[in-house]
């Protein structure tokens, strides 16, 4: 008997409590043996996407990026012909790393992490284990362990001892005829760089196998927020030059192969690179897939993205302690009473999974008897605003410091819901005169982004951002500037 037994043996047979609808993090979605393939499906039409070569995802913190990520992770892993890695470059420490290589870019260092952990993923599926050319790039791997690991630590530690340099004397044998396009034969050490052009044609090489053609190969660069400041001009670049590398290296080096380049980006930072480079537009309009969970011209709530992905977390559970449940299994656990409770609940989010799987978290910490009434929803929303602010918080973190936070919460927000009538132009002056270390001329237009602030018009219509039906057309209309219900009950407590 586990020591999960008891606990599982006591929960009431129509109440809440234990119940388990995921993680917010999708790092921690695995739980009690199951996995994200459990709690995550291609409701999106991700594959379909890919198919068509697009190779960015991009939203809001909290849409699921991370989720797509390691659901194509685990995918991959769940599959014979398919091997995939997640790469993060706070693993890499970038801006660190290239200082102990001189003469070396972030460019080249870029390029030299992604076709080697293209080797390491050939390597790993060892299709082409009875050739020399495994053998030998096996080898290569080995005797690079430092240049090639995944892990910052030994990364940097493997810059600062060999200067940058590398071996690759046991590749003459297999690729010789590469190789001796760049190099002299007897030389076996070189500068990363400098063996980069040798390495991009090795790599294609050894893509066009026969065994390995029909072998996917998926690079994941997931969470570039982490650590990154939307003022650095580093910051970026170093962003927009892994965007370009990898349309390169996707359109050109993989073209003939199922390898891929994957990058998933916040919108935020998506917003702000395209003002900075010409050519990101163009770049982003070719190859972005926004996610988009709760396309308002698609038909029935049901068929809904975001509900299918509920109702198949709300169905683990009344499997696992055997509950009945019909078709619409959100309205078996939440009560409707002659109106929709999933479209009550949404009302309070920004339509992300992230939102529902934060209320949905809040139901399983409490006895709620099912399906739970409409008092309950309430005092299940005040504990979820209370959890949501707080990430909201932490997702403005990339542009606001505490004390621009500070001003938005304690000023700002308070100031417009004692105003029921509150103009743009009277906000602006409003706000010019709070100290900011933000630029304050872009405070409003930065939480009209955000879905923070909203337009009213005299009739009390809303339009936000992120809800597709919510053109705003302001000619003829006297707008006005309100909060959103997540807001707005954040300082006026539903119970």
């Amino acid at each position: 008997m586990g020591i999960f037994d008891n606990v599982k043996r006591k929960n009431a047979k129509h109440s809440t409590k234990n119940f388990y609808f995921g993680s917010v993090e999708a790092e921690g979605e695995t739980k009690s043996g199951q996995s994200t393939l459990d709690y995550f499906d291609d409701y999106l039409g991700i594959l379909n996407n890919l198919e068509q070569g697009r190779f960015i995802f991009t939203g809001r913190k909290g849409v699921g990026k991370s989720a797509i990520a390691k659901f194509i992770k685990d995918k991959s892993d769940s599959s014979k012909d398919s091997f995939a890695t997640i790469l993060r470059l706070n693993d890499f420490q970038i801006h660190k790393s290239i200082q102990n290589v001189e003469r070396a870019s972030e460019v080249m260092l870029f390029e030299w992490l992604i076709l080697v952990q293209l080797v390491k993923l050939v390597v790993k599926s060892k299709r082409s284990t009875f050739t020399s050319e495994y053998e030998k790039l096996k080898k290569f791997l080995d005797n690079n362990s430092g240049m090639v690991s995944i892990d910052k630590y030994q990364f940097n530690e493997g810059l600062e001892k060999t200067g940058g340099e590398v071996s690759f004397g046991v590749l003459s044998h297999a690729f010789g005829g590469i190789l001796k396009k760049y190099f002299d034969v007897k030389v076996s050490r070189a500068p990363f760089y400098k063996l980069l052009p040798a390495l991009k044609e090795i790599v294609e090489t050894v893509l066009s196998f026969d065994v390995n053609k029909s072998i996917e190969f998926w690079l994941l660069f997931d969470d570039l927020d982490i650590n990154f400041d939307i003022k650095s001009k580093e910051d970026n670049e170093r962003v927009m030059e892994l965007i370009r590398i990898a349309k390169n290296f996707n359109n050109e080096l993989f073209s003939k192969s199922k390898a891929k380049i994957l990058i998933f980006l916040r919108d935020d930072i998506k917003n702000n690179i395209i003002t900075k480079f010409p050519d990101s537009a163009k770049i982003f309009a070719s190859y972005e897939v926004n996610i988009n969970w709760y396309p308002h011209n698609s038909g029935s709530e049901n068929i809904q993205p975001l509900k299918q992905l509920v109702n198949r977390r709300i169905q683990l559970n009344f499997e696992k302690y055997k509950m009945p449940f019909g078709i619409d299994p959100w309205s078996d656990l939440i009560s409707n009473d002659n109106r929709s409770s999933f479209k009550y609940v949404l009302d309070f989010t920004f339509y992300r999974p992230r939102d529902i799987i934060t209320f949905l978290t809040v139901v399983s910490q409490n006895e709620y008897r099912i399906p739970i009434s409409y008092k309950d929803q309430r005092i299940i929303l005040d504990k979820y605003i209370i959890q949501n602010i707080k990430e909201i918080k932490s997702e403005l973190s990339i542009i606001f410091n505490d004390q621009d936070k500070e001003n938005v919460f304690q000023k700002i927000f308070p100031h417009v819901l004692k105003n029921p009538y509150l103009t743009l132009e009277q906000l602006e002056a409003f706000v010019s005169n709070l100290t900011w270390t933000a630029d304050p001329n872009y405070v409003i237009s930065l939480l009209l982004d955000y879905s923070l602030l909203v337009y009213k018009n005299s009739s009390g219509e809303l339009f936000f951002n992120y809800r597709e039906n919510s053109s705003l057309d302001k000619k003829g209309q006297r707008m006005y500037l309100t909060l959103p219900k997540l807001v707005y009950h954040y300082y006026n407590r539903l119970t």
